[in-house]
């Protein structure tokens, strides 16, 4: 028993002096991690995440690894077993078909709560069994053949949107155009989903404060992702949980809403009014129907979930790109309007413009790859685990299984793979240039779109990518033919006329 004193008294004086210890031999450890030791990067990184905590709640972190990359090569340590890729053979292998790279848990603090238990979706599931298990029943309705005959609902929705910018016009009244560009993303979601607009244009708000939720919950993801256990610290803790008596997120609360809303309307029993086009919801239960063992009202909850978390947001960002980027430049949008004016006098394209229609407008393509190439929705690695057989960079280590390896499609996209002037706004690399040949440009061509990660890449690539480019490719021509845009003298500033019969002209901030 004096011993036993002894010990715990000894203990009790020196427990600083030990946890010091303890935290040296963990630090260091991290430190000297195999495999990654010798990579490059910040001294902090690479002893503890908490640098990539701090960095990313700066606000800049795709910033920060583009000076990183550009100071140190292909291949930067970002924390203990964290590597950042700058090299498009290496990108092909981490998001390649049947590689083994696993999404990280930076995925599953994206999971939406619903009664008090995360909601694996498309998205974020880790399990790559699960996630084709529950993709192969729906993967038809995202293909572009059948998202095409969604275009009745887009063009309701850009109805809707026309008529609250002619009421600013009329008015000559000063808004913020990002914000209406995000209601229209979320109201087209949802007549896509559940054949019912959502709100956000007809009342000009955020419905039930779910963009506020949503802005919250990739803020919270983005930092808490980089070390992911402080999720079960404050988000996903059973004891909270318990407390809480089982909380819903707001994302998972708005789509169970939604979807009881059209449950109890008509019973989703659309095939009963013939010529009612069929919505998501619709496919998502006929899968239940067809696919009994895999779709059940669950999961059909969690493909609600999916489109309207990964179907609106990442959407809006991309329109608010493309429209900021073509306005800043006066001479990209006299040579896009062109193309758009010259096809309406030869009868090739009417308003809302066609999603057929639009691909045959060469400069508009370019125009929207690149800005998607210079400000992609995901400015983040893009987080791959390293599989058992390990990783061999090109021209780099050998990563041993486990590491935490990606491609930040920010930086990526800034690869010498895109041409020169990486870092400037110019639609016509993807254009054929005039002492190139056919051939040369279809090879460059498609060698930038191997190295291209606006929808992600491989079996992970994002599932509603065709929908989010039906809305792009339609939206961006269909409101440049009906009203007369320019820039104001600061890129921060946008105006945007009235209908060009009516003239007047009101500013955007």
């Amino acid at each position: 028993m004096a011993l036993l004193t002894t010990a715990v008294a000894y203990l009790s004086q020196h427990i600083p002096s030990i946890l010091l210890t303890i935290l040296i031999i963990h630090l260091t450890r991290n430190y000297f991690t195999p495999g990654v030791s010798h990579i490059p990067g910040p001294f902090l990184a690479k002893l503890t995440n908490l640098w990539r905590f701090v960095d990313v709640a700066r606000g800049k972190a795709e910033i920060t690894h583009y000076r990183l990359h550009q100071e140190h090569g292909e291949y930067v340590r970002l924390g203990p077993k964290v590597v950042s890729v700058w090299n498009v053979e290496a990108l092909k292998v981490i998001y390649g078909v049947n590689r083994g790279y696993k999404k990280t848990a930076f995925y599953r603090v994206q999971q939406q709560l619903a009664k008090g238990k995360p909601t694996k979706t498309l998205f974020t599931s880790l399990d790559e069994d699960f996630h084709a298990r529950i993709k192969r029943p729906v993967s038809a309705a995202y293909s572009m053949s059948t998202v095409a005959e969604f275009e009745p609902f887009v063009d309701s929705t850009i109805r809707t949107f026309f008529a609250r910018l002619d009421g600013f016009a009329a008015k000559r009244s000063v808004f913020d155009i990002s914000t209406w560009l995000q209601y229209y993303a979320f109201d087209v979601i949802g007549e896509m989903t559940f054949s019912k607009q959502l709100g956000f244009l007809q009342q000009g708000r955020d419905v039930e404060g779910i963009i506020k939720s949503l802005e919250e919950l990739f803020d919270y993801a983005g930092k808490i992702g980089q070390m992911p256990w402080l999720d079960y610290v404050f988000v996903k803790n059973p004891v909270w949980q318990l407390i809480r008596g089982g909380s819903t997120g707001a994302v998972a609360r708005f789509a169970r809403d939604r979807l009881h809303e059209r449950l109890s309307q008509d019973g989703s029993k659309r095939d009963d009014f013939p010529g009612c086009q069929k919505d998501f919801l619709t496919r998502f239960l006929e899968a239940k129907s067809t696919h009994p063992d895999v779709v059940d009202d669950a999961q059909v909850f969690s493909y609600t979930v999916s489109n309207v978390n990964a179907g609106s947001d990442t959407t809006a960002i991309s329109l608010r790109a493309i429209l900021y980027y073509t306005l800043k430049n006066p001479r990209v949008l006299s040579k896009l309007q062109e193309e758009l004016h010259s096809a309406v006098q030869a009868g090739q394209i009417t308003v809302p413009v066609s999603w057929k229609q639009s691909q045959e407008l060469p400069y508009l393509d370019a125009v929207i790859k690149e800005a998607l190439r210079l400000h992609p929705p995901v400015g983040l690695l893009l987080e791959r685990v390293v599989p058992a057989e390990g990783l061999q960079l090109p021209n780099g280590p050998f990563l041993p299984a486990g590491t935490v390896v990606g491609v930040n499609p920010w930086i990526i996209h800034r690869h010498a793979i895109f041409g020169k002037e990486v870092d400037r706004f110019v639609p016509e690399r993807w254009l054929r240039g005039n002492d190139e040949s056919e051939a040369e440009f279809q090879i460059r061509r498609q060698n930038m779109l191997g190295a291209t990660l606006t929808f992600g890449a491989g079996p992970r690539t994002c599932i509603g990518k065709n929908i989010s480019l039906l809305e792009i490719y339609k939206l961006i021509p269909s409101l440049l033919l009906a009203y007369k845009v320019c820039a104001l003298p600061s890129p921060l500033f946008l105006a945007i006329c009235d209908p060009w019969l009516t003239g007047g002209c009101y500013r955007l901030n």
